[in-house]
């Protein structure tokens, strides 16, 4: 059986929504979906001061890809959901 993990997202916007940014959180990544419902009011909160608008999800992942790198793609649609695509993080090759 998987165990499934969540990551805290928060995004804050201006009065309009026209400009939206990422804000970061202590503690991301969380051991549950419970859990990460549990941490978003205060996290809420904690960050809500300096923006006008605020929105967070709880993201569900495979607990097995919490240690590793992933990718967090997310997008505000017109009527002010929070969108959120989690994928792998692409590999990264140097060449000369």
């Amino acid at each position: 059986m998987e165990q499934i993990a969540a990551v805290l997202l928060l995004v804050g916007c201006n009065a309009e929504l026209s400009t939206c940014r990422e804000i970061p959180v202590p503690q991301p990544v969380q051991v549950s979906i419970a859990s990460c419902e549990a941490a978003r009011p205060l996290a809420m909160r904690l960050a809500g001061a300096g923006e006008a608008k605020l929105f967070s999800t709880c993201v569900p992942m495979d607990s097995a890809k919490a240690q590793q790198s992933v990718s967090l793609a997310w997008a505000l649609t017109r009527s002010g959901q929070l969108t959120v695509e989690l994928g792998d993080s692409p590999s990264l090759v140097a060449t000369r």
